[in-house]
């Protein structure tokens, strides 16, 4: 248990705070009792408590001195300092000294709850030391030094010789209850990350703490050998981060997907050099359900990021400002990989069409200017008047009132000149036949895509093509 004072100068705050709170459950024990800073200062040098509750207004000295005085010794004990509303400031100072937090009187017990938390976050990490050598000889280096490695897991009844290793990577806020008896190794690497080494018969009672625990994601390798724990701390990482690819926050351990990316990411830089709206919707498609299988990794993720950002600057001339230099920075830019495609595709889709110099106005009607956006990133999509109505919560009736008020035609109008410019495109640069450009441009008549292209443009597809590759 760690220890806690209680410090105020009326002795029935101190008894209604001891007794309204269940410290055991939060992993503390009420050791003392004073009731001026002077008392708590002499208490505090003999006893050391991990964290000290202290009201900021007292006779003699004040919490605020108190606070001052422990921390100018560097003892390794926290604050949390109560306070009425008139003694705000104080307790806003009481934070600059280095107090983790306040209360206001009278006391709210799930502030206090929170504050236990944060103070048990804090010792149980300063408890387990983060073991900067340990991390270091491990991560830091080539080949580790293993029989320094074993000396420091050792000392934390972590036997390499007589077990095999299970390595745990949780991302979020864990503790290891401090109850708990089941001797493990903690390595902090980075913010709300850490590893766990611990002797492989504990693995099972450990993940069963952990699964307790909410919102933290979790990944493990087992059964490992002194000599391969750097390479399974890697795979740990990689697999507590496999929620970018599920959604989901849970306990994983994946290893590498037996289908070849490469080929779904051809079909995607196909799509592109051809600027195939429809193919490049299908391709992303096909990469999203290979990541709902489950078998790739965000390791995947990353890497089809990158070489969808370098096709989409080769194929399309877009300009790609990449700053991600880690897979684990996907994580904090996107919610999960399905969230990563669908912006990508989003991205690339606006560069075909701006490269098809699909014209655009200034509109100062903002649901026009929120349909226009959504028509021209959809025109090649069976869309219509009924279902932007219901897309956008208007009637159809105003949608074409409002729309050609604003545009100067009617949405009709406006969504068969966007088909016309991009199936022109196609017909330019591709080999596609007539009906297959008609399709990929939203007609699904080939009929009725041949008299609106001639209204339009005064020819016919095959001569606007023989006339275009004459040029």
């Amino acid at each position: 248990m760690y220890k806690i004072l209680l410090v105020d100068d009326e002795e029935w705050v101190v008894q209604s705070l001891k007794h309204s709170i269940d410290w055991e459950e939060y992993g503390f024990q009420v050791i003392g009792e004073v009731h001026s800073a002077d008392e708590a200062l002499a208490f505090i040098d003999t006893h050391q408590p991990h964290l000290v509750i202290t009201d900021i207004k007292m006779p003699g000295m004040s919490g605020l001195e108190l606070i001052k005085r422990v921390v100018s010794k560097e003892l390794p004990v926290q604050f949390v300092v109560a306070s009425g509303h008139a003694e705000f400031v104080y307790a806003q100072k009481a934070l600059q000294y280095g107090a983790i937090g306040y209360c206001l009187k009278p006391f709210e017990e799930n502030e206090i709850k929170d504050y236990l938390k944060k103070a048990r976050l804090h010792i149980e990490s300063k408890s387990k030391s983060d073991h900067l050598e340990l991390i270091d000889l491990i991560l830091g280096q080539s080949v580790p030094d293993h029989g320094k490695v074993k000396e420091l897991l050792r000392a934390e009844g972590v036997d390499c010789d007589k077990n095999e290793l299970a390595v745990i990577q949780v991302i979020g806020n864990f503790l290891m209850p401090s109850e708990s008896k089941i001797p493990y190794c903690s390595l902090k690497t980075g913010p709300s990350k850490r590893v766990c080494l611990m002797n492989q018969s504990d693995f099972m009672s450990f993940m069963e703490k952990v699964k307790s625990v909410p919102n933290v994601s979790v990944g493990y390798a087992t059964h490992m050998k002194l000599h391969e724990i750097k390479e399974a701390i890697h795979a740990a990482n990689i697999s507590a981060f496999h929620f970018f690819v599920t959604g989901k926050k849970d306990c994983y351990c994946v290893s590498a997907a037996s289908t070849d990316l490469k080929r779904y990411l051809g079909h995607v830089a196909t799509a592109m050099e051809k600027k195939d709206l429809k193919f490049i919707d299908a391709t992303f498609h096909e990469l999203s359900l290979c990541f709902e299988s489950g078998a790739y990794t965000i390791k995947d993720a990353y890497f089809v990021y990158y070489q969808i950002m370098y096709y989409a600057s080769d194929r399309l001339a877009m300009h790609v400002d990449v700053e991600i230099d880690h897979f684990e920075q996907l994580s904090s830019i996107y919610m999960n990989v399905h969230v990563m495609l669908a912006e990508l595709r989003r991205q690339i889709i606006q560069q075909v069409i701006s490269l098809a110099q699909v014209s655009d106005v200034e509109i100062e009607h903002e649901t026009v200017r929120h349909i226009v956006k959504y028509v021209k990133e959809n025109f090649y999509n069976d869309i219509n008047l009924s279902q932007i109505s219901k897309l956008f919560f208007v009637t159809p009736n105003y949608v074409s009132h409002i729309f050609k008020r604003e545009m100067g035609v009617n949405f009709t109008e406006y969504i068969s000149k966007l088909r016309i410019d991009y199936a022109g495109g196609l017909l330019n640069s591709s080999t596609l036949t007539i009906q297959q450009v008609s399709e990929k441009s939203g007609f699904n008549d080939y009929f009725y895509f041949t008299k609106i292209f001639k209204r339009i443009t005064g020819i016919t597809p095959s001569e606007y093509r023989k006339k275009t590759r004459a040029d």
